[in-house]
């Protein structure tokens, strides 16, 4: 069995680096690769994802020009070995616990998607110490399109066969494109695990796409996916 951590990297030369150390960490027996798209990056990014491919065999680097999170996981998808059966989609800023695949794998089932706990850093008013579940598991569809982080986090990891299925990442949609693959995957009949034995370290830093977030991003990411899955109402809540 193989996994693949798949990655972004836009001006994040001086945070890649965990997000590629915590991926050499696993402590899983199975064959991990890394795909790292840097989408576009105008800082040291590129050279620095270089010199992390250049060093070790399981790590892939793509360039494309900026094509906002959902293009460069997708172009990360493209690049991933064949025998890739699950894929764990993690933030350039992100990064994972040692256990976090191995207890991914121990937890799957039947599923096909695993969703762990969750530890936020950098965030204000939060305890960085504090494990964050999903309150709702096992969502329906339309619990999904209600909007609740409480469901599932953007890292997971994803039965290969299903992100496929799925056709992958909606580039119009960009940041919320997990959202919207959730929902997909929902749809398609898909099921959820869960585990609270692992964790991802959730970072929140000036570059985060949640504070680049504007309303006029968040109701044309909704109209698309209103669009996208033929419904009446837009997802989720409204701005705030």
């Amino acid at each position: 069995m193989s996994v693949a951590v798949i990655s972004t990297c836009f001006n994040q030369q001086d945070l890649i680096g965990d997000a590629i150390e915590s991926v050499m960490r696993q402590t899983t027996a199975e064959t991990v690769y890394h795909v790292i798209c840097d989408d576009g990056s105008d800082d040291d990014s590129p050279m620095v994802l270089r010199q992390w491919e250049a060093a070790h065999d399981h790590i892939t680097v793509v360039e494309v020009t900026n094509r906002t999170v959902a293009g460069a996981l997708n172009a990360a998808l493209l690049n991933v070995p064949a025998d890739t059966e699950w894929v764990v989609v993690l933030a350039g800023d992100d990064f994972l616990a040692d256990n976090y695949i191995e207890e991914c794998l121990n937890a799957v089932g039947d599923a096909d998607i695993v969703i762990t706990g969750m530890r936020r850093t950098g965030y204000e008013g939060h305890d960085p110490r504090d494990l964050h579940m999903p309150a709702v598991r096992n969502p329906t569809v339309d619990e999904l399109w209600a909007w609740e982080f409480t469901y599932a986090w953007a890292v997971s990891m994803i039965r290969m066969s299903s992100v496929r299925e799925a056709g992958g990442f909606h580039p119009l949609t960009e940041g919320d494109s997990d959202w919207d693959l959730w929902i997909d995957l929902a749809m398609r009949g898909c099921t959820f695990s869960y585990t609270d034995k692992t964790w991802f370290f959730y970072r929140y830093v000036a570059t985060s796409l949640n504070r680049a977030k504007t309303a006029e991003l968040w109701d044309s990411h909704r109209r698309e996916m209103m669009r996208h899955f033929k419904r009446d109402t837009l997802p989720g809540p409204e701005f705030s």
